[in-house]
């Protein structure tokens, strides 16, 4: 009689274990709390800094000028060297244009760049397009995740989840309330933690990435040991006491 007790019982305790485990699984667990407009507010534009590479590309009627302006602008699929193409902004945070000559583009954003350029084609050009891209846009991901890496960024936006994602994200063992990222602001390192059970993440100044943000992630406790296999096999373990438990029921 106590083995029919107690099966459905240790099934159920089982059961229970895993939600509570899932809880601290899952990102953003009080995500219901937050609203849309405390998350996207404070969404900064990417700065550039000293060691940024940055595709500038202007274009005016008379397609001679434009070549001249764009001396240095070389494709990809032509360059193949795998070295980015485009202007190296210098540690003192300039870069250095066909004819128009040097512009300080440190801690300003490519639209405000596309202006600053545009104003200075104004001196001896009329009707000019710029069009300004960080093209050397990086990021790391290291520590508890999947694959682990450096990964490149094609957008000027991305987010730790973007990261994430990137490296095949953490992984079970991984402690999702204490990661830290890197990052480099005027040559000075800061480090920055979100904690991703948290939903002010999203509100964080570390939720938006820079360039070269490196992100570690700390293994948990449960790393040491077997515990990814147990997680593993919980299903196994589950299916065979529901099993046996199914057994004993129609046999009484």
């Amino acid at each position: 009689m106590g083995l029919k007790f107690s099966l459905p019982l240790i099934l159920v305790l089982i059961i229970v274990m895993g939600c509570s485990s899932t809880r601290k699984l899952t990102y953003f667990n009080d995500i219901a709390a937050a609203t849309g407009a405390d998350s996207l507010h404070r969404m900064q534009q990417l700065k550039i800094q000293p060691g940024d590479i940055l595709q500038i590309i202007i274009t005016t009627p008379d397609k001679d000028v434009s070549q001249i302006y764009n001396s240095n602008v070389v494709s990809n699929s032509a360059s193949g060297s795998g070295i980015e193409q485009g202007y190296l902004v210098d540690s003192a945070g300039y870069v250095a244009l066909p004819v128009i000559g040097k512009i300080n583009v440190k801690g300003k954003t490519t639209t405000a760049i596309n202006d600053l350029v545009s104003q200075e084609l104004d001196k001896t050009a009329r009707n000019t397009y710029v069009s300004t891209r960080l093209v050397n846009f990086r990021i790391s991901v290291l520590g508890d995740v999947a694959h682990p890496g450096s990964f490149r960024i094609g957008a000027e936006r991305a987010s730790i989840l973007d990261a994430l994602s990137m490296a095949g994200d953490l992984n079970l063992t991984a402690k999702r309330n204490d990661i830290m990222i890197i990052r480099e602001i005027n040559g000075i390192k800061t480090y920055g933690y979100v904690n991703l059970n948290d939903s002010k993440t999203l509100s964080s100044p570390y939720y938006y990435l820079s360039n070269n943000d490196v992100i570690y992630v700390k293994p948990g406790p449960g790393s040491k040991f077997a515990t990814s296999k147990i997680i593993q096999l919980m299903p196994a373990i589950i299916g065979v006491i529901s099993l046996i438990t199914t057994i004993v029921i129609l046999n009484r």
